[in-house]
């Protein structure tokens, strides 16, 4: 028993090594997408051969459906959830892909607030939705520090302003007229006429605004009749009220952002590499923790089978171990060029390998020490809790990654880890 469960931890150790030597080669070589694609979508074939034909297929013969079916959903949706929880942490920054969806997700985040602070705007209302929602993309997030300048009375209007946080004080002449905080809108005129600034505006505390530029606004109108005729009718009707501070009812502001926002849902939110690039250096460097934690999710199904599957019955499960090692070389291979590129030295991303590494071996060994021994039905449902985390980090990272940079190279160098994987079956 003792031979058996320090043999576990052995090709634990083995099935995980291939983790620093993959970050050794990322972070010396640099190799480009498409070879890293191409050996991350090898490894996701060799790790889909390992849990349907060593975890899955073995543990259907045993039990049948029930109990294997019952642990893959546990696995996904406990995978799932421990996943969402650190990347809000930000564990997301250890792969490119999720850093993507991390950044898709923040921008949508983003685009929706600036809907819900443009709904309040009484000269926008008249507008069509569907076309101001085209303005989201081009709104800027503006910091003012106490005591600066928004702008200055009798220059020239180049930009709405929306106060998300803060206070800003209206003067004209010298003399306070207003103080505007949150929610409210200042600068209107702007967009609508060729006038000088009637005021100024100052901030009275550190402020968060929200910039709609003339310019912008303007190309807006180029390209939309119809929202052309809607800007004539407005300053028609309502050109004298213009410098006033219009309330908006709740309902109707509601109703104008339901249509806005049904829009957005269909416009290309996709960030740019500056957008991807900014979101990193952000919040990359305090995730440290977060990066860790999610290495280690991901491998723990696979180290736990490992330990479960090394029996005097069965031997060693050289076929698993064989579609974990090659799983493992390319995902550190492109996860270590993504730390490094968010500036973290190669000492901490080869020591967090390093620890992942002794993580698995105990891993496997725990696995092997606890799991001995129990019931065929309890030990498909542990196996089917594994193949089913397994499975969604091919889906929802490996895989997707890989098309992602690599392309049509992806369908073959899948074919190739299957193959791969089969072959050591076949010699085991």
């Amino acid at each position: 028993m003792d031979n058996l469960v320090l043999a576990a931890g052995l090709i634990g150790f083995i099935s995980a090594v291939s983790l620093p030597m993959g970050s050794v080669i990322g972070l010396s070589t640099r190799p480009n997408e498409k070879i890293t694609s191409a050996f991350m979508a090898f490894g996701g074939g060799a790790l889909l051969f390992a849990l349907t034909i060593e975890i899955v297929a073995h543990s259907f013969e045993m039990v049948g459906f029930g109990p294997l079916a019952l642990g893959c959903v546990l696995g996904g949706l406990l995978y799932e959830i421990l996943n969402q929880g650190l990347n809000s942490q930000g564990g997301f920054f250890r792969k490119a892909s999720t850093i993507l969806r991390q950044v898709i997700k923040r921008e949508r985040e983003r685009a929706e607030a600036i809907l819900e602070c443009l709904s309040g705007v009484s000269i926008l209302q008249a507008l069509d939705p569907t076309e101001i929602a085209k303005l989201v993309p081009h709104v800027d997030e503006v910091a003012v520090e106490q005591g600066a300048l928004v702008f200055k009375e009798e220059t020239r209007g180049s930009a709405l302003y929306l106060i998300q946080s803060g206070t800003v004080e209206i003067v004209r002449e010298e003399k306070s007229i207003a103080r505007l905080g949150p929610g409210d809108t200042f600068g209107e005129m702007a967009l609508l006429t060729d006038n000088p600034r009637t005021a100024s505006a100052v901030a009275l505390e550190k402020t968060n605004l929200l910039r709609v530029s003339r310019e912008d606004f303007d190309t807006l109108l180029t390209g939309s009749e119809k929202v052309k005729k809607a800007v004539k009718t407005l300053m028609k009707e309502r050109s004298d009220d213009l410098v006033k501070k219009a309330i908006v009812p709740k309902k109707t502001a509601k109703e104008w952002k339901k249509k806005a926002s049904t829009f957005l849902k269909s416009y290309d939110l996709t960030p740019t590499s500056l957008d991807i690039n900014k979101a990193v250096k952000e919040q990359a460097g305090a995730a440290t923790l977060g990066i860790w934690l999610g290495i280690l999710l991901d491998g723990i199904p696979e180290s736990l089978v490992i330990g479960i599957s090394v029996t005097i019955e069965e031997g060693l499960p050289w076929p698993l171990v064989a579609g974990v090692f090659l799983s493992n070389l390319p995902e550190a291979m492109s996860s270590s060029v993504v730390m490094r590129n968010q500036e973290y030295s190669k000492y901490k991303i080869l020591l967090m390998w390093t620890s992942i590494t002794l993580m698995t071996a105990i891993g496997a060994l725990l696995g092997n020490l606890y799991f001995q021994g129990l019931s065929d039905a309890f030990l498909a449902v542990i196996r089917g809790m594994a193949a089913g985390a397994m499975l969604t980090v091919i889906a929802e990272t490996m895989l997707p990654e890989a098309f992602e940079q690599g392309g049509t190279v992806v369908g073959l160098s899948t074919l190739a880890g299957f193959i791969a994987a089969l072959f050591v079956k076949s010699i085991s």
